[in-house]
């Protein structure tokens, strides 16, 4: 009885017309909640200077064939590097705050990989993965004249 009950209900289930879905999604797009959700975000001085100075340096590497893995290792130490610079006396409580704390941490991690990778091509996706995050940050961020990374 009971599987009865349970198969006249699949079939029933399987037997009902498929909604069809419209090729354009016209229900309406949710409105940002937070100040810190709008976009471009905020950006001061600081940030700005701390940013570009690193766009450019690994803009300069980033289509480099020639890179070995002592280069990947050295210019991972400089990207860390800069990123503490640009991390000092950030408030990351903030909405805003935790948001540039995550892009942060994902170009450190990708100077991570490009430090601790045991082969040279994982090393060169760490600096891809640096480098599209810094793409991000042109994107998300108000940083007027910022160029995309072009690897």
């Amino acid at each position: 009885m009971r599987l009865a009950f349970l198969s006249a209900a699949i079939a029933a289930l399987c037997a009902a017309p498929v909604p069809v879905l419209a090729a354009d999604d016209t229900r309406p797009q949710p409105r940002l909640q937070a100040s810190a959700d709008e976009l471009p975000r905020p950006a001061d001085e600081k940030l700005r200077a701390g940013m570009l100075q690193l766009r450019e340096t690994v803009a300069a590497r980033v289509s480099d064939p020639a890179m070995d893995e002592a280069a990947q290792v050295a210019l991972a130490g400089e990207i860390l590097r800069q990123v503490a610079m640009i991390s000092e006396g950030r408030d990351f409580h903030s909405r805003p705050g935790r948001h540039l704390q995550w892009l942060l941490g994902d170009i450190s991690d990708g100077a991570g990989l490009m430090r601790d990778a045991p082969r040279l091509q994982a090393k060169r996706l760490g600096l891809l993965r640096v480098a599209e995050t810094l793409n991000f940050y042109g994107r998300e961020y108000d940083h007027p004249g910022w160029e995309p990374i072009r690897p």
